[in-house]
């Protein structure tokens, strides 16, 4: 398993553990990286309280609107904020 491996189970875990406390109803582990998050119960406040917790979460800027309309299952914001995180800071900025 190289560096990069290991960085990006520890995004993903964290991706899950905000998503979980996040659920609305009440917090629940999520485990299953292919649950869609609209089937754990997000409409679209919900979507953009969760964007806005991994924002503050992960020490980033506003998540774009492309990449957030993306964002349907679990995997899908992993690798959106694996994505963000290694994107330099200020880039796609004009």
């Amino acid at each position: 398993m190289t560096h990069t491996d290991i960085a990006n189970e520890a995004i993903a875990a964290r991706v899950r553990d905000v998503v979980g406390s996040l659920v609305p109803g009440g917090a629940r582990e999520v485990g299953s990286t292919d649950q869609l998050v609209g089937d754990l119960g997000f409409d679209s406040l919900a979507l953009l309280e969760l964007a806005l917790a991994l924002e503050v979460e992960f020490d980033l800027h506003a998540i774009p609107e492309e990449h957030a309309v993306s964002m349907v299952t679990v995997a899908d914001i992993e690798a959106v904020i694996a994505e963000l995180m290694t994107e330099p800071r200020g880039a796609g900025k004009g």
